[in-house]
């Protein structure tokens, strides 16, 4: 008997009927459905996974899906959003949730199919080995234990609420778990068990040297004994009753310690996993340890899996993929540069308004992408917003102050960092997410402080300012190397901070120095260069 069998045979009679009573169907009621909603997770597990999962799931109840498929390609990503999507699929999805594996579902991705009902895999896949992970190195031991501690709990719990083996699960988390498999010949069943209790059944070691478990040959593979136990408190139920077998939470350990007297009737199999690596299975591995309900190749054996009769794949939208895109580093480096080299030159050029409309523009998308993905906060964009007002205010009315251009640019980039900041900043994410999120914002600064600089070097080089500055200026001076320092002139319009002179009967843009100047007042140029300044004679 296979392991989906069973789950279907027991199910049955929890309702009172044989399997030929129930019309001769192999497809147990707890998986039966009419309409499939398939939702393929791919990528790194991030903010945006979550939010784009929970849209495609109330686009599942919209189109009547009695049943969602999570599939799984996905190397893992970050613990939260981990732990949210696990919430999400325990409070929000429909009880007749299964995970595909197709073609791999590690670290995160494994956590993720031991939330669902049951988990089936493709024929060639791979899931587990969900230790955490940091890319700034080892973690320390205290670090590590104090990250594990969550994970360990929801695989136990999960575990428990599904029915798998406990420190099966703990051991795709956990580097040191041992365990080995001890077979009942009478019976077919299977339990796995670690160094000590071993002891306590032989009384002696565990063998150093194992044959690891091979494929089971035949048409029987081994049947798990806590999936037996799973059906032993169950009352005969309706078909609603049955559809939700698989949703109590919070159970006692499906198994008591093993004792001596056990002995005689199990036989060791061999060693499931070591103490020095984690646990990662392949297809058959699962179905025989009691993990997977069976192998789903294509949609087409999805549908006669579930003994549905329609199909509907709910891709991520376009601006799921755009906002992930907009968030990823080096996007967002290109982005803080130009908004670098923007405000500096337009810091060095008033008055020409297009590198403001760049800045405000690369500054949207910064925050806009961000927010998509539910990443920015109300501080974060409070910090931004008192920062471009500063740097506002340091271009339009205190030119040359410096402190406030400089406060502002602070202010600004802060906010910029906390804005790919989710996780708690005590928790290693949310310290990872800090770094890497400051490291972005000081590369990109960096990159658009060089750019602007060697912009401004040429322009000035060349002796004259940008052509779109003075395109309306028919009368504009030709380069010269006399300094125009203490000439006089009047001012042909307001200077607010920039605007226009008149110097020996030549329009000649201008900034004033220090308050604004109205039109038609005399003054005197105090430097003459790239940017030429202004004070009142009086």
């Amino acid at each position: 008997m296979t392991l989906a069998r069973l789950r279907w045979c027991v199910a049955i009679m929890a309702c009172g009927l044989t399997p030929g009573e129930a019309g001769g169907s192999s497809i147990p009621l707890a998986r039966r459905a009419h309409h499939l909603a398939v939702i393929p997770i791919t990528g790194p597990i991030d903010n945006m996974t979550v939010s784009s999962l929970r849209s495609r799931m109330d686009e599942a109840k919209k189109i009547g899906a009695d049943a969602v498929v999570l599939e799984l390609a996905t190397p893992g990503g970050e613990l939260m959003a981990t732990l949210e999507i696990t919430h999400l699929i325990r409070t929000q999805a429909p009880s007749n949730t299964v995970a595909w594996v197709n073609p791999h579902a590690f670290s995160a991705g494994t956590i993720i199919a031991l939330s669902t009902r049951e988990i089936i895999t493709s024929p060639e896949a791979t899931f587990g080995d969900a230790a955490p992970v940091t890319p700034f190195g080892p973690l320390p031991a205290a670090e590590r234990a104090k990250i594990e501690s969550p994970l360990l709990a929801e695989l136990t719990d999960e575990a428990r609420r599904h029915h798998y083996d406990e420190r099966l699960v703990q051991a795709f988390v956990s580097v040191g778990i041992e365990l080995w498999m001890l077979r009942d010949p009478a019976t077919g069943e299977v339990v796995f068990v670690d160094r000590a209790e071993y002891q306590r059944v032989y009384g002696d070691d565990p063998p150093d040297t194992l044959t690891p478990i091979t494929p089971p040959q035949g048409d029987e593979p081994f049947e798990v004994h806590p999936l037996l136990t799973m059906f032993q408190s169950l009352e005969p139920a309706s078909e609603e009753g049955i559809q939700d077998i698989d949703s109590v939470a919070h159970l006692p350990p499906i198994r008591s310690l093993l004792t001596p007297q056990d002995a005689s009737r199990l036989e060791l199999v061999g060693q499931v996993v070591s103490n020095d690596r984690l646990l990662t299975l392949k297809p058959w591995q699962a179905e025989v340890y009691g993990l997977s309900a069976g192998s789903v190749g294509d949609d087409t054996e999805l549908l006669a899996f579930f003994g549905a009769e329609r199909l509907t794949r709910l891709e991520p939208s376009w601006s799921e993929g755009l906002a992930r895109a907009l968030v990823a580093w080096p996007v967002r480096v290109a982005f803080i540069a130009l908004f670098v080299v923007c405000v500096l030159i337009e810091m060095a050029l008033p008055g020409t308004g297009w590198f403001g409309l760049g800045a405000l523009a690369s500054l949207g998308v910064l925050l806009g992408a961000p927010m998509l993905v539910g990443l920015a906060d109300w501080w974060d964009l409070l910090a931004v917003g008192i920062g471009v007002l500063l740097i506002a205010t340091e271009i339009l009315i205190i030119p040359g102050t410096v402190i406030a251009g400089l406060c502002g640019a602070l202010l600004l980039l802060l906010g910029l960092v906390g804005s790919v900041v989710s996780g708690d900043l005590t928790s290693t994410t949310g310290q990872d997410q800090l770094v890497r999120g400051g490291l972005v914002v000081i590369v990109g600064a960096a990159i658009g402080w060089m750019l602007a600089w060697q912009a401004l070097k040429r322009i000035e080089r060349s002796g004259r300012s940008l052509a779109f500055v003075l395109d309306d200026a028919p009368n504009a001076p030709s380069p010269t190397a006399t300094s125009r320092i203490g000439m006089t002139g009047r001012t042909l319009t307001p200077l607010r901070p920039s605007g226009r002179i008149e110097v020996e009967g030549e329009a000649v843009d201008a900034v004033c120095s220090g308050r604004w100047i109205e039109a038609d007042i005399a003054v005197r140029i105090t430097r003459d260069g790239l940017v030429v300044e202004v004070e009142p004679l009086s």
